[in-house]
């Protein structure tokens, strides 16, 4: 099993280089997922600086909140993607997933929405689904996420059921926290617990994203030691 562990972002206060060389020189992790392209498509340079600095590490990189939130994936989220999908060539083979966030406001009902743009992109299994909505919860979603090829996410929130979703030898986790979102220092149990659930899925891969802000860096260094002893 390949084993990828990282935080969602790096620019924190337990970075104590306050940036990514710090990250890749200290952190003792192999992975990272790239949150501020949700909100701002990044500069060229940027995006360069990433894949130098950045180069031993495997990407996830969240998409931008205009294709998934604004325009919700109709003829203009295309457009847009093409434009934010052209920014990162320069470091796509770096590029594991594309993070794509639904809205709370895209509901299991609007697959078909989402099975269009992804047929129309290309990009098979690194097109990465994270749902926020209850309706997706179920056996039906991850047969169909399996079928079309696409990697369905799991999460650990306070909100939403805590399952481990194996899409076609993938587990793609989002440790979110669980009696607050985004702030939650896990327990030894509760990444103990996570863990042999993981392993009871049988993935050929795991990437697990730590978001919990204050513990993000000593969580996910605790996970990928568990998960390495294995």
């Amino acid at each position: 099993m390949e084993i990828y562990v990282g935080t969602s972002g790096w620019m924190y206060d337990w970075n104590m280089g306050g940036s990514l060389d710090w990250y890749v020189q200290n952190s003792g992790l192999n992975a990272v997922e790239l949150n501020a392209s949700f909100y701002r498509f990044p500069s060229p340079n940027a995006v360069k600086a990433w894949r130098v600095k950045g180069e031993r590490l495997r990407w996830a990189i969240k998409v931008n909140r205009l294709i998934t939130h604004v325009f919700k994936f109709n003829d203009r989220a295309f457009e847009s993607w093409f434009r934010f999908k052209e920014l990162f060539d320069a470091m796509d083979h770096l590029i594991d997933f594309y993070l794509f966030q639904l809205p709370p406001s895209i509901k299991a009902s609007h697959a078909q929405r989402i099975e269009k743009f992804f047929a129309r992109i290309g990009i098979g299994q690194r097109f990465a689904l994270e749902v926020r909505e209850l309706s997706w919860f179920n056996e039906s979603t991850v047969k169909w996420a399996s079928n079309l090829g696409i990697t369905l996410v799991s999460v650990d929130s306070p909100d939403f059921p805590r399952e481990i979703f194996n899409i076609n030898g993938i587990v793609y986790l989002r440790m979110h926290g669980r009696t607050l979102w985004y702030s939650h220092n896990y327990s030894d149990r509760e990444l103990t617990d996570i863990k042999e659930k993981i392993l009871k899925s049988k993935p050929e891969k795991v990437y697990i994203f730590f978001n919990n802000d204050t513990n993000m860096l000593r969580n996910a260094q605790h996970m990928f030691k568990k998960l390495a002893s294995q």
